[in-house]
């Protein structure tokens, strides 16, 4: 064990020790193969995280160079080509904008450096704030999108950032519902929690993938990875992160051909209450 430890501090992390011995040692050398596991996993991890941030900042900025290249060159002659040409620079500048406040966020969130704030939250004033926000864009998919929500216990928690988790889910259900689809916000209180839930009769989410989303750089569209109009897979973890940081959870339930439900739930506390809140547990 003590041989393995060492490989492990020299960056050998494939070491697996025999649980046999006095019950202790059988219980150290357990400890010990979980530990390892968890440090492979973490770089896998780390290097996945590398592999795609990488590829996300290259696709944008191989379209910027080009097209810029296009303009210096001469390629694009008339105004039209010109007109292209910068649209697709600004949209990919855009785009690279998004992607570098996304890591960012993550970066801050994983350091516990985002200082949330802690005031009363009303849900359903920030919910029909985040839907009239959004409504223009579902009417012009043909999308209704409707708000059902009652009216529900004040919360404590970061107005801001919630919104920020609304809009996310929101508007990743009018881009993946259809025309003459709909994507409805509805909410329930239970026993101290709240639970707001964003349904969308889109096409579901496979079940391989429903396990995944919630991770760095996931897409379930994988073919339009990259397209217009595409994010790079951060949101969903984002807010998660937001909602755990609240003390609640953030979960999803899909059906192919039925559609999803993505299901933020946050404790409810007295607005005097400068207590932590304890995370939401798991059901059994």
């Amino acid at each position: 064990m003590s041989a393995a430890a060492r490989s492990v501090a020299s960056g050998d992390y494939k070491q697996v020790v025999e649980a046999v011995g006095p019950r202790e040692v059988q219980s150290m050398a357990v400890a010990f193969n979980e530990m390892v596991h968890q440090v492979q996993t973490g770089q896998q991890m780390r290097r996945d995280f590398l592999a795609n941030v990488s590829h996300e900042l290259k696709t944008p900025l191989t379209s910027i160079q080009g097209f810029a290249q296009a303009l210096l060159d001469g390629a694009a002659s008339d105004d039209e080509a010109r007109e292209h040409a910068a649209r697709v620079i600004y949209e990919e500048s855009e785009r690279l904008r998004r992607l570098v406040e996304d890591l960012l966020d993550l970066a801050r969130l994983d350091a516990g450096q985002i200082a949330f704030e802690r005031e009363p939250v009303n849900l359903k004033m920030l919910l029909e704030s985040v839907v009239e926000r959004l409504a223009m864009r579902a009417a012009s998919k043909g999308i209704r999108l409707e708000n059902q929500m009652p009216e529900i216990s004040t919360i404590i928690g970061d107005g801001d950032r919630l919104a920020q988790v609304f809009t996310n889910l929101l508007d990743n259900a009018i881009k993946h519902t259809p025309k003459d689809g709909r994507v409805v916000v509805r909410g329930e209180t239970e026993a101290g929690w709240v639970s707001i839930h964003v349904d969308d009769s889109g096409p579901g989410i496979p079940s391989e993938d429903l396990s995944r989303i919630f991770e760095r750089f996931y897409q379930v569209d994988k073919p339009r990875r990259g397209g217009k109009g595409r994010g790079v897979g951060l949101g969903l973890a984002i807010s998660r992160q937001i909602a755990e940081a609240h003390g609640g959870r953030l979960v999803a339930q899909s059906a192919l051909g039925k559609g999803s439900r993505f299901t933020i739930q946050l404790p409810i506390v007295r607005p005097d209450d400068e207590t932590l809140v304890q995370p939401l547990k798991e059901s059994s």
